[in-house]
């Protein structure tokens, strides 16, 4: 076998290591070797390069240079890293901060945009309030016109109009089965209509009072039984201009400015049938606000007179405004009970219902009966005078009144019938009603006993609490006995005037600190200024409302507020008070 180059580093021939011995620096030989290997040369190569130790060192320096660019790129690496974990860092709080910042923005805009949508919806409801308002002056504007327009229409048509019934002399032969006094009044009521009618034919509402009211007022002459066919005969002419006038005065009305109140009454008016229908024809849909049809005799089968029943509900039920119907003085019967109660339980307007002197006896009962039956009653007055009411219905109107209905005044005068037990039902009612205001119960079988019953459900001077409870909206009048502790309009001014008397009158006796000795003087204060209050509402003693003003009666209660504070003071004693 051959040998290997010396000095390679690997084993000889026989089986030794070429090593030098000699050589003290540690793992010289190794080093060498392994230079050796990375830098192309090994020992034995040409003698022209450089020694090994010079080669050595030159590798030594390679590699460190190496290591030092290496070291410098590590150190870039971590330099770089920690930049990135920086950049990161501030991506995080960019990102972060964007987050905040688009919330912030959104809520902004959010704000913002409801904060305009807000704006322009107020801008948009004021518009259309705006809108709204100029439309109504407008469609004002145009219906006043069109009202205008139809007025001038009507007196354009009237002007070649004449009046054609003739009013006939009491010379003529006319009135020749009649008396003296029947032609006069006959020529006289003819010559009424045709002031009426033609006030019509004008424009012109032909009746007026109290400044804001207008309208058509007829009253007759009451002739007797036998000369009723023969007048109404002769006035059967004037009763057709009538009609006739009537029938086109609707512009008149129309043109009637708000704070007006048109009214139509008919008194002591006797018709036939034909002129009956006449004048419901004329008044079928006409606005009055105000009907009376008294005293008409209607309801005599023999001598047929006067607006029937059926013809005034029919003219009531097709006004949708009116507020007052009169129709006192006139009989009504049982079957119409029924339709009269439902033309005022489904009427929109109607308010006032005077029924005065209309039905026999039990009638009266029925008719009250039927219209306290319903909870739709929205009557504020309701007068049932003179109508045979008896204690049959009593429970029926206490129970009635209980309820705090609308009704302000009900008039239940000369009914005869009603007696101290009645009055005893209604009285406890009033003790829970706040509204009614006004209540007659005149020419009534009422004794003593049932005025005690309401005067004290109106005040209970027995003890302050009680006096507190009392009704304090509702006079009763009862003829020369009339029970006004409510004077006022104002309940609470009625409710301290009766807690004012009851102290006055106990501190005329010093009776005061019986009630008030139990009582903590720390109320001082409250007491001084209770005592005040009520002795102003005792000051006030009425209140008159006229028409152009208003009149207040006042005087001074004798005793004074101290004087009854100083009383219950000197019950508590100086010792008791505490500083």
């Amino acid at each position: 076998m051959k040998k290997r180059k010396a000095n390679d580093g690997r084993a000889t021939a026989d089986g030794t290591h070429d090593v030098d011995t000699g050589n003290t620096n540690d793992g010289g030989g190794f080093l060498s070797s392994w230079f050796g290997y990375f830098s192309g040369q090994r020992e034995g190569a040409s003698s022209l390069g450089p020694s090994p130790t010079e080669n050595n060192t030159s590798q030594l320096d390679r590699m460190e240079q190496i290591m030092m660019r290496m070291e410098e790129k590590l150190a870039t690496v971590s330099s770089l890293e920690s930049r990135c974990e920086t950049l990161e860092a501030k991506c995080s709080s960019l990102e972060n901060m964007l987050k905040s910042t688009s919330q912030s923005t959104k809520q902004h805009i959010d704000e913002k945009y409801n904060s305009l949508c807000l704006h322009l919806d107020q801008k948009c409801n004021s518009l259309e309030n705006r809108l709204e308002t100029k439309v109504d002056t407008v469609h004002e504007k145009v219906e006043r016109s069109l009202k205008f327009h139809e007025y001038n229409e009507m007196l354009t048509k009237n002007q070649s109009w004449e009046y054609s019934a003739a009013i006939h002399s009491m010379d003529e032969p006319i009135y020749d089965e009649s008396s003296q006094a029947t032609a006069r009044h006959t020529m006289e009521d003819a010559q009424e209509m045709k002031i009426a009618t033609t006030k019509m034919r004008t424009g012109e509402f032909p009746d007026e009072r109290y400044g804001n009211k207008k309208g058509v007022h007829v009253e007759m002459y009451d002739y007797d039984t036998q000369d009723r066919d023969a007048v109404n005969n002769i006035l059967l002419p004037h009763w057709k201009e009538f009609a006739a006038a009537l029938k086109q005065f609707a512009p008149a009305m129309n043109l009637l400015p708000d704070e007006y109140e048109s009214y139509f009454h008919f008194d002591n008016v006797q018709l036939n049938h034909e002129a009956m229908l006449l004048i419901k024809e004329a008044l079928i849909g006409k606005p009055f606000q105000q009907f009376a049809f008294t005293n008409n005799d209607n309801g005599d089968d023999d001598f047929p007179a006067g607006m029937s029943v059926d013809a005034i509900l029919d003219i009531v039920e097709s006004n949708k405004r009116l507020r007052k119907l009169d129709i006192g003085m006139n009989r009504i019967g049982r079957d119409h009970i029924e339709r009269l109660c439902s033309a005022v339980h489904t009427h929109p307007a109607l308010l006032e219902l005077y029924l005065v002197n209309c039905f026999e006896p039990e009638i009266g009962d029925a008719m009250l009966g039927s219209l306290l039956a319903s909870d739709d009653l929205k009557l504020k007055v309701l007068s049932l005078a003179k109508n045979n009411i008896t204690s049959g219905v009593s429970t029926v109107l206490a129970d009635f009144l209980a309820t705090n209905p609308r009704l302000k005044e009900l008039n239940l005068d000369e009914n005869y019938h009603l007696n101290d037990s009645d009055v005893a039902l209604i009285a406890n009612a009033l003790r829970s009603n706040t509204t009614l205001k006004t209540l007659w119960l005149n020419e009534n079988n009422i004794t003593k006993v049932g005025k005690e019953s309401l005067r004290l459900a109106l005040c209970d001077d027995s003890s302050l609490n009680s006096a507190a409870d009392s009704n304090h909206t509702c006079t009763v009048y009862l003829g020369s006995n009339d029970i006004g502790y409510n004077s006022h309009e104002q309940g609470q001014i009625n409710r301290g005037r009766k807690i004012y008397s009851i102290l006055s009158s106990r501190n005329e006796t010093m009776s005061n600190v019986q009630h008030f000795g139990n009582i903590d003087v720390k109320i001082l204060p409250i007491m001084l200024e209770a005592m005040q209050r009520y002795h102003n509402a005792a000051s006030v003693y009425n209140v008159h409302v006229q028409k152009y003003a208003t009149y207040v009666n006042k005087y001074e209660p004798k005793v004074k507020p101290l004087s009854i504070v100083y009383e219950v003071m000197r019950k508590w004693g100086v010792g008791n008070f505490e500083t």
